[in-house]
């Protein structure tokens, strides 16, 4: 009791001081009763599935998340998660995970938030004060390049998305970086909101991939350095073709 309550203040701290993307990336339950990871990084710009929606020369990023292991259900978790990037928008996420025999199932719901509402016809893709969505995932740790698939759906967009990603580490001293870890990942979606009244031609697809870096720091942290690439087959002039931008990151758990 004492180490979840330790846990729960460190959590609340981080959240007061900088206020993820989506559903926080699949991760192994936690062998105790509740378990905190803090990221930051700066991007030099944002992407979401896709599409560059930043309107400023680099932007902060931060999150919190809090992971509960029930207590009598091996293999299954909770847990909550909050993110924000800079003025751009905050995302509210909650969820449940649990282990099976062909690997890991996510269910959640999140609430995405921005101070300002953009548009297709103004900014080249929708973004609403508030908007929640719904999510199923499934991934598979034990399978080479970690495959995951995810389905979500916006109730207030009426849009679907479907991405699929794969990743793969290995240690840098297989290229003369001893110490240090390289991470590969790609990933690819379909977003289709082809039936709501707020993105009705923002119907597309996209790709992307991302190049880190990253050491391990004494014990539950990691820094890292990235590249990550976007393409989106979007129609809209502003937003449509590429996004190439570089990221610095700091993960930590308790």
């Amino acid at each position: 009791m004492k180490h979840a309550l330790t846990a729960l203040a460190l959590s609340v701290f981080v959240a007061g001081v900088n206020a993820q993307n989506t559903a926080p990336a699949p991760v192994a339950v936690s062998a105790t009763d509740l378990s905190v990871r803090g990221s930051a990084s700066w991007s030099s710009m944002n992407v979401f599935r896709g599409i560059e929606r930043s309107n400023t020369a680099g932007l902060f990023q931060t999150a919190v998340t809090l992971d509960y292991s029930l207590p009598g259900l091996s293999g299954t978790s909770l847990y909550a998660n909050f993110f924000n990037a800079d003025s751009l928008e905050r995302t509210y996420t909650f969820g449940a995970r649990r282990d099976l025999a062909l690997g890991e199932v996510d269910l959640g719901f999140q609430r995405m938030t921005s101070p300002t509402a953009r548009s297709i016809a103004v900014d080249g893709f929708t973004q609403l004060v508030s908007n929640s969505e719904a999510y199923a995932g499934i991934s598979f740790a034990n399978v080479a390049l970690k495959p995951s698939a995810y389905l979500y759906y916006s109730f207030d967009l009426q849009q679907f998305t479907v991405e699929v990603a794969g990743s793969k580490t290995f240690a840098g001293s297989n290229v003369g970086l001893a110490g240090f870890d390289v991470v590969t990942k790609v990933y690819g979606g379909l977003s289709d909101a082809s039936r709501t009244v707020y993105a009705g031609k923002n119907s597309y697809e996209y790709v992307g991939a991302s190049l880190d870096l990253t050491r391990q720091v004494g014990r539950g942290a990691e820094l890292g350095v990235g590249a990550n690439w976007a393409y989106n087959t979007d129609s809209q002039a502003k937003t449509a073709g590429s996004a190439v931008w570089a990221r610095v990151f700091a993960n930590f758990r308790f």
